[in-house]
């Protein structure tokens, strides 16, 4: 198990090249964790399309420091990234320009990878699912690089490097898995088989602008000042839940990560790299701020788009009168709904 986790203060994201540049400089710099490879996917977190200061989605000055790096080494990358919704090239266009993603490949050198394509492969060691469709690009790669955003999460409290990877399911088949696997533990164990399988080469936590309470879209942009990497996702992960002020235990898919030797059990065991962790620490608002196992509340503002309906695994949200209506019998407490309305306006109890 490698727990080495670097911390490179960043406090604007005009200093998002130095800073990607000492976190990959502390693991023998790009070419050295290339190791001869070329053919690099780089997987930020574009949950849906939002300008990068609402910081649900990873920044485009962070991903750019992270593709040049690869770029200048020799590799050839691409970005790619899947919705909860329709997994279509226009769909990835409009993800791409939102999110700041053609800027960001314009500046690096790296392209923005357009195929849609998947497939459905064996998760040898998986604990909870055996097979996953996954998107061929990943599955082509030779180093694939998470490249995720520092965020409180509805049903998993936290999203760091090793959820980030939870987008290479292709489009809809992200709400089926919610459908599939309703039970948070359980989820946790599918989170953890799927980056098992993608097994990412390296790393790197937008931690500079976080999100705290109603996350992981609709809560609050919050001042971390870090960005972060290493080699080993949920290393990385529990250094963000230390430096986020979150409960460990809260966290489903590190205490999974933990029973399978895949991470330490707390903070004290992580060997901690760069700058100083304490003076970065914040408190984030977590975002499970609801009752258990509460029914999401439609809130007056809600302008009937549909996007809730569509998203939903159980199909249990109705339009009724340019309003969504949730039958609370039939929902599962994904909080899929909550997760991707573009009005905010559901709440969780």
């Amino acid at each position: 198990m490698d727990t080495r986790v670097f911390l490179a203060r960043c406090d604007t994201y005009e200093q998002a090249d130095s800073a990607v540049e000492r976190v990959l400089d502390a693991f023998g710099g790009a070419a050295a964790i290339l190791a001869g490879r070329k053919r690099v996917l780089v997987k930020p977190n574009l949950i849906m399309p939002k300008k990068p200061d609402a910081a649900a989605t990873t920044h485009p000055a962070v991903v750019a420091a992270v593709c040049a790096a690869f770029v200048k080494a020799g590799a050839d990358v691409a970005i790619i990234d899947s919705t909860g919704g329709p997994h279509s090239k226009a769909v990835l266009k409009m993800l791409y320009s939102r999110c700041g993603m053609e800027d960001a490949a314009r500046q690096s050198g790296a392209r923005l990878s357009y195929d849609t394509r998947s497939r459905t492969v064996e998760t040898p060691d998986g604990r909870v699912i055996q097979k996953i469709t996954l998107l061929a690009p990943v599955l082509g790669a030779e180093l694939v690089v998470s490249v995720g955003k520092a965020k409180t999460h509805g049903m998993m409290s936290m999203t760091g490097c090793s959820k980030n990877l939870f987008g290479c399911v292709p489009g809809l088949g992200k709400p089926n898995l919610h459908r599939k696997y309703p039970n948070r533990k359980d989820f946790a164990g599918m989170l953890v088989d799927v980056c098992e399988r993608i097994n990412p080469g390296f790393s790197v936590l937008d931690g500079v602008w976080g999100m705290e309470g109603a996350g992981p879209t609709g809560g609050d942009p919050k001042h971390l000042r870090v960005i972060a990497g290493g080699f080993n996702p949920y290393a990385i992960d529990l250094a963000q839940c230390h430096l986020m002020g979150l409960r460990r235990d809260s966290v489903y898919s590190l205490a999974e990560a933990a029973s399978r030797g895949l991470a330490p059990e707390a903070p004290e065991q992580l060997t901690w790299l760069g700058d100083d962790p304490e003076p970065l620490r914040t408190q984030f608002l977590p975002a499970i701020k609801h009752k258990k196992d509460a029914v999401p509340e439609i809130l007056p503002n809600c302008a009937g788009c549909g996007d809730c309906a569509r998203i939903c695994p159980q199909k249990c949200i109705a339009i009724q009168d340019k309003k969504a209506v949730v039958d609370g019998d039939s929902c599962i407490r994904c909080y899929c709904c909550h997760e991707f309305c573009p009005a905010k306006a559901i709440m969780l109890g």
